[in-house]
């Protein structure tokens, strides 16, 4: 019989993050990429989920399944013949507790969560959003964002980044903190206890990267090309921490090589501003997110084609995720990982990064 996420995860791992001198949520807009029109709602297997709307709850547990959908200006849950319409739906174990539960799109994809959820309507979309402990924003974007096979303390080097992240870049959309894509960072689900992504979490629970006593907006990509970029070299505005340029021997050496051939009225933002991460986007949105690997890249003009040859993935600024896997893979530690990374910064774990007045 399969363990709920509570009995897989909770008790190893929230222990230690709930005894720290903060209380620490992150609200993060998940199905974000699929725009979905309907939701199933489920409480995992042996638990309660309350649903509120206006005045009403239904109590989902025993397999039970709400289908949550819009009509007209309000949402519409429905659980047999129990129905429950809202402007905002608000589900939660009793008590308001955090709790275990599955959110699907129908027929697209679904996911375990912990925490507790909010639906509320963008036009005709529905939008959900889980509001979870921060640990377990980490670990879960954790496990989703590292390479495959990574080492532990190249584990623990992104776990510091992530919540870093997590605690200095809140309100980056109008409904919810973060969205669950590389947007903000790539999320999918509590990890196993078990797992690396986890026990990276764990070893490093609360602790974040500083700049002039500052919480860093830690900013991280797969593979820098041989060099990491500075904010300036990346298309974007310096501020704050200046993201200095540094030295990667193990993308220098290994990194993957690439070429990319577009026509010159394709490639006009890469020309205009070569090496910007902004001019890359605005070109893959067009031609598909590969288009450009990287930002680490010559350009050769041939007639009506332009022809980019790089090595690496990614925007290149702050921790290169196969660098620090190589990295740790030679004897380094994540503390020292993140030192050659972060020239500058400090590791310390700051009281009440994430109070909400």
């Amino acid at each position: 019989m399969k363990r709920s996420l509570r009995n897989l995860f909770l008790p190893a791992f929230l222990a230690t993050a709930a005894s720290a001198s903060f209380a620490a949520t992150v609200r993060v807009g998940v199905f974000t990429l699929f725009h979905p029109r309907k939701l199933a709602l489920a409480a995992a297997p042996g638990r309660a989920l309350v649903v509120e709307g206006e005045k009403i709850r239904l109590v989902l547990e025993d397999g039970r399944v709400a289908v949550c959908r819009a009509a007209g200006r309000l949402i519409e849950c429905r659980a047999g013949e129990r129905i429950l319409r809202a402007a905002v739906i608000r589900a939660a174990g009793r008590g308001q507790a955090d709790e275990d539960f599955t959110l699907s799109v129908p027929g697209r994809i679904t996911r375990n969560y912990h925490g507790k959820l909010e639906i509320k309507r963008d036009g005709a979309e529905l939008v959900p959003i889980v509001a979870m402990d921060l640990e377990i924003a980490v670990a879960s974007a954790v496990a989703a964002e590292s390479p495959p096979s990574a080492p532990l303390e190249a584990l623990k080097a992104q776990a510091v980044v992530t919540r870093s992240f997590y605690v200095a870049a809140r309100n980056r959309h109008p409904l919810f903190d973060f969205c669950d894509t590389t947007h903000c960072q790539f999320l999918r689900q509590v990890p196993d206890a078990q797992s690396p992504a986890a026990q990276a979490t764990h070893e490093t629970r609360g602790l974040v990267l500083l700049y002039r006593g500052k919480v860093l907006t830690a900013l991280y990509s797969a593979s820098c090309g041989g060099r990491t970029r500075t904010l300036r070299e990346a298309g974007f505005s310096p501020a704050g921490y200046p993201y200095f340029s540094v030295r990667c021997e193990p993308c220098l050496h290994s990194a993957h090589k690439w070429t990319a051939k577009l026509s010159a009225e394709d490639a006009a933002p890469v020309l205009a501003h070569p090496g910007s991460e902004p001019a890359r986007l605005q070109v893959n949105r067009k031609l598909g997110r590969q288009a450009i690997p990287g930002n680490n890249y010559s350009v050769k003009v041939e007639g009506s084609t332009v022809i980019l040859r790089g090595r690496g993935a990614g925007h290149g600024v702050g921790l290169c995720q196969m660098g620090a896997a190589s990295l740790a893979g030679s004897g380094w530690d994540f503390a020292r990982i993140l030192a050659h990374y972060f020239p500058g910064t400090t590791l310390a774990s700051p009281p009440n990064p994430l109070r909400r007045p």
